[in-house]
């Protein structure tokens, strides 16, 4: 999930690398997770992900966990959920 503002998604990223580094990971492990990503996985930012379910027949949308730049998103569609 990116955030409107480019440094704060710097620094993110740079959390996140930390958090694996810390959790054992190896820079090779990281750089090789990063370039796998990398053109395949396209963030957008909390807005563009709600208009894109909306424009695609979700009609309520709310992010129910966000955690630096991971979020996720609960959304309906069609007949009101039964829970």
């Amino acid at each position: 999930m990116l955030s409107a503002d480019t440094r704060i998604n710097r620094d993110f990223i740079k959390f996140y690398y930390n958090m694996k580094r810390a959790n054992g990971y190896s820079e090779t492990e990281i750089a090789r997770k990063r370039e796998a990503l990398e053109n395949v996985l396209i963030s957008y930012r909390l807005e563009e992900n709600v208009e894109l379910l909306t424009r695609n027949g979700f009609h309520a949308a709310d992010t129910f966990f966000r955690w630096y730049n991971f979020a996720g998103i609960v959304a309906v569609k069609g007949a009101a959920a039964c829970f």
